[in-house]
Order: structure tokens, then sequence, then C-alpha cells
């Protein structure tokens, strides 16, 4: 009887592995975690990887020791992303402040009646050097472009010279290493929050790891991946600036599309909460006003609210 109620439950999974990745088989491939494309990038010759007991267990994405990297679209080449943003709105740390070792919060997660041609929001951490800016950036867009659809899915970045030579988005260039036989950048958020409703939100964090050096990518405390030191010139001595918001392209929607409600509504404002930084002790702190400034250059299309006593941030709008 066991043995048979075991055979059932194999058999189960193995359907569930199957119909899951027939779904979303064209956003991904499954590649062994030990040769995937970013191990072949010619600074990472001697990288040791960072494997955890999480990376080798069972998905239901990829077969054991495996791990799903987002698949390239043949009419999609490497793109500035710095400079194709437009109009942002971003609560960010004062120049000069102190050195940052990584940044968290709770982010709403949102699908806007889209127009224009993208929108994300995002996790900024920079340095600046005359080398030029090293960065990390992580979220959520609906990219039609990049993506070939209108899904929200959750996107990063990287560059170190400021998007001139080096840097992408997800795995497009060779760079981020992918941990997590889960969650991978360029997947899908099936659930997205209603607006007067229930709230659909992702806790992400960036950190540097003290052993390594390493860039970490969080979510729920989980390890999704990372970006090894030996990519950034001069990030591995901590960032300069922070930024928690959104930005867009060509007039589109930011975050949920509507102004922060006047009333500080969570249920009806897009938001990130539980804003946090690490120091230098690797030790995470939550922001201080007394740190951050406003960044909002256009004002009349989208907004942003810093809830000071709540470590908050309110945003949104559009553009005709």
């Amino acid at each position: 009887m066991y043995l048979q109620y075991s055979t059932i439950l194999a058999l189960f999974l193995l359907y569930l592995a199957a119909t899951t990745h027939a779904k979303d088989d064209q956003f991904f491939e499954c590649v062994d975690i030990y040769k995937q494309p970013s191990l072949q990038h010619p600074l990472l010759k001697h990288h040791k990887l960072h494997i955890t007991m999480n990376s080798t267990r069972r998905s239901t994405i990829c077969p054991r020791g495996m791990v799903p990297i987002q698949k390239l679209r043949n009419n999609v080449n490497n793109f500035n992303a710095q400079s194709r943003v437009v109009n942002w709105a971003t609560l960010d740390t004062k120049a000069g402040s102190k050195k940052y070792h990584g940044a968290s919060a709770v982010i709403s997660i949102h699908k806007p009646t889209f127009r224009g041609k993208a929108t994300r929001s995002q996790i900024w951490i920079e340095s600046r050097a005359p080398q030029g800016l090293n960065c990390i950036m992580v979220g959520w867009a609906i990219d039609p472009e990049f993506y070939g659809d209108n899904n929200t899915r959750f996107t990063t970045y990287w560059t170190n010279d400021g998007f001139q030579r080096t840097g992408c988005a997800n795995t497009v260039c060779k760079g981020y290493i992918q941990h997590s036989p889960e969650l991978y950048p360029g997947k899908t958020f099936d659930h997205v929050s209603a607006y007067g409703g229930h709230q659909v939100t992702a806790s992400l964090s960036v950190i540097r790891d003290g052993p390594t050096g390493n860039w970490l990518l969080m979510s729920n405390g989980a390890l999704v991946g990372y970006w090894p030191k030996e990519l950034f010139s001069h990030l591995g001595q901590g960032a300069d600036t922070i930024r928690y918001g959104a930005g867009t392209v060509g007039g589109a929607p930011m975050g949920n599309g509507k102004f922060p409600d006047k009333w500080n509504d969570l249920s009806k404002s897009s938001y990130f909460k539980d804003i946090k930084y690490v120091d230098a002790n690797l030790k995470s702190t939550p922001i201080s006003e007394l740190e951050m400034v406003v960044n909002t250059p256009n004002p009349n299309c989208y907004k942003l609210n810093y809830l000071k006593d709540k470590q908050t941030i309110t945003y949104g709008g559009s553009c005709p």
C-alpha cells in the first residue's frame, strides 16, 4: 500500500513538473548549475560557485542539480537599461552619507493597464568612480519590447561601467549566477495586487556577503542568485547610493498607474515598506529621514510620498 502511494505521489510530482515546464518553457530552460553560461565569463575563470543545499533540492521547474535560466528572444539584444529610464520617482540616500552594503524592502506587485514602453519598480545599489558606474537593480518590470508580453516579471540589471560596454538585464549577458531552482530573473508574477483589495508583495534584498564579497539576491530570506565580486571594479567597497522607487519609459504607468492614496491606504497605493539598508557591520538597519531625499523630477505625472515614521514609500502615476 505504501509503495503504491509512493508511486502515485512520484508520478504526480513528475506530472506537475512537466505541466509547469510546458506552460513556461518558452521563457526559460533548465541548465546544470555548474555549467550555466555566466561561469564562462572571462572574469570568473577562477570563481568558486556559491552553493547551498537549497540549490540542489527537487523543484517543480527543473530536475535536481539544475536551475532555470531565462531564454533569450531572437530579436532581443543587449540594451542600455540606464538610459531607457526617462521618468522616475525614488527615495535616495543622500550623497556622501556613508557606505552601504545592501538594501531590502517589501515591494507591492502590480499589473496596471499598460501603454508606453516600459515600467519597473526596483531597488538600485550604486557606486560611482572615474571608471564608471557600478550598479545592481532588482525588482519587477513590465517591458513588452524585452519580454514580448505585458506580464509583470521579476527583473534584475547590473553593470560595471554605466551600461557602456558591460551589464544587462537578467541573464542576457554572462555575469549573474542563478542559484534557486524555483525563482529566477524573468519569471512572471502569477498574482498581482488588486486596487483596494488583496495586496501581493515580494520581499527582496541585495546584500554583500562578508566572507566572499559577492552580492547576494535574496527573496524572503532565501538565496535566488548572486553577482560575483569579480564583476565590479569598486562596488566591493560598498555602495555610495541606495535608491528605492520606480522608473518608466515612453509615458508608461508607474506602480499601479495611480497617484498614491492621500490617506496613505496601502491597498490603494503602490508601495515599498520595511525599507532597510545594510551598514558597514553587515547589519540590517531601518532607513532614517536624515539620510534620505525624495527625487521626483516630474511630479505632475509621477508622485512619491515618504512615510517617515513607517519606513515606507507610496508612489505611482501616469503620463498622458
